[in-house]
């Protein structure tokens, strides 16, 4: 029962207006003398507190001699709270959103981010958040992580082109092959991932051979344009080597 009453308190309910209503359930259609004595409030303090409840539209005071007092439903209080409560948190998102956009630089912070899920997690939601145009270079490790939320942008009709760092190839969009995948973790002694979206946001990833793993992410527009640009720069020298072969290769030391 203290819980409940601690619950009740999270709900802006007092400690007496907890007490009121949950004796009311257990008892209700009783007069305030009744109430006081079933419930430990103070008879003094009563009336104040069921006053206060039916203004709070959880008690109803019916009319006989003397008023007798008896509790709506939880399931119907709970539920006009429920829905209060998700009517301010979606007008809260757009004000704050509002304001927040009106007077921070909010492209100007880059955002760090620890340990792989929770960065498979961000690049999920940043391929969720896609509407035009996504580009990625990944390896086949974190790819099959994410082929899902790949996938279902492409089905939404999202232009993708995607750098394979490995064999895993998926169908959609525009894909290459890199190729270098053996040298380039031999020199780096790690895989690396850049997702860019919509020219909007961009979160570049770093997964060591030793588990660990790091990341940023940002809407900052030069990042975001830098990032654009060096998986593009990949995708030219991939053309051009499928394109020119040896005399590429030689060219960009592949």
């Amino acid at each position: 029962m203290k819980n409940i009453i601690q619950q009740l308190q999270n709900l802006n309910f007092t400690q007496y207006e907890s007490k009121a209503y949950l004796a009311l359930l257990q008892q209700g259609n009783v007069t305030g003398y009744e109430l006081a004595k079933n419930s430990g409030i103070p008879a003094s303090k009563i009336y104040q507190v069921l006053n206060k409840l039916i203004a709070k539209e959880v008690v109803l005071a019916l009319d006989s001699g003397p008023v007798r007092y008896a509790p709506i439903p939880p399931e119907d209080v709970l539920n006009r709270f429920r829905g209060e409560f998700l009517n301010t948190i979606d007008l809260l998102s757009e004000s704050l959103k509002e304001i927040y956009t009106s007077h921070q630089q909010a492209d100007n912070y880059i955002w760090n981010i620890s340990g792989r899920e929770a960065i498979l997690n961000k690049i999920r939601e940043i391929i969720d958040q896609a509407k035009l145009k996504l580009f990625m270079s990944v390896w086949d490790e974190e790819v099959e992580e994410i082929k899902d939320a790949l996938l279902q942008a492409n089905e939404r009709g999202v232009e993708t082109s995607i750098v394979h760092f490995g064999t895993a190839l998926l169908g959609i969009g525009t894909e290459y092959r890199h190729g270098r995948e053996h040298r380039i973790r031999q020199q780096r002694g790690a895989r690396r991932i850049a997702l860019e979206v919509d020219e909007e946001r961009v979160i570049l990833g770093h997964f060591l051979e030793d588990g660990s793993s790091n990341a940023v992410w940002t809407t900052n527009k030069g990042m975001v344009l830098l990032a654009k640009d060096y998986i593009i720069h990949d995708i030219y020298t991939i053309r051009m080597a499928e394109k020119f072969g040896r005399e590429a290769n030689e060219i960009f030391e592949i």
